[in-house]
């Protein structure tokens, strides 16, 4: 199922490409559906001209490559979207108003666990710095506050630590 996109790719102040909105987008509105192209695999690995930046990592553990335009979607440690899937669909649905030509952003660790390391540049004021890519890794207060955003797939896949976590608090 495609979505109409609301989004276009084109020079980001912050990195390289973003994708920025073309229409005013309302809190919890769809801001476009993610395509993914193929799976990334040992057997099937990027080819030349393809991007380590533009895969996605699916809650199952597989690789796969985002088409265009949202391959190009940014990190922000104050997102303005978030991801969401059905029946392993994903789509990027706003979390609060996006105006027209601003920059939609997504927080990278709400669906990823045991990543690597590496350094924010977003520039958000809560900007967390060093970031382990994993969800699990991050302060319990922002866990916390991101579990309504989190992905039902994800959410599925990793129920029994989130309700460790939970059962924590």
């Amino acid at each position: 199922m495609r979505v109409p996109m609301k989004v276009i790719a084109k020079a980001s102040p912050k990195m390289g490409k973003g994708v920025f909105a073309t229409s005013s987008i309302k809190p919890f509105e769809v801001v476009a559906s993610v395509e993914l192209v193929r799976q990334v695999t040992d057997s099937s690995p990027l080819c030349e001209g393809e991007k380590y930046e533009h895969q996605m990592y699916l809650p199952d553990g597989s690789v796969h490559l985002v088409a265009e335009p949202m391959c190009f979607t940014n990190h922000s440690c104050a997102p303005n979207s978030f991801l969401y899937s059905a029946d392993r669909q994903y789509f990027v649905i706003a979390k609060q108003s996006i105006e027209v030509d601003e920059e939609v952003t997504i927080d990278y660790e709400l669906f990823a666990i045991e990543g690597d390391t590496w350094e924010c540049q977003c520039g958000a004021p809560s900007c967390r710095g060093l970031h382990k890519w994993d969800f699990f890794s991050l302060p319990a207060e922002l866990i916390a506050e991101n579990l309504p955003f989190l992905d039902p797939w994800f959410a599925s896949v990793h129920g029994a630590k989130i309700k460790r976590l939970l059962q924590k608090a």
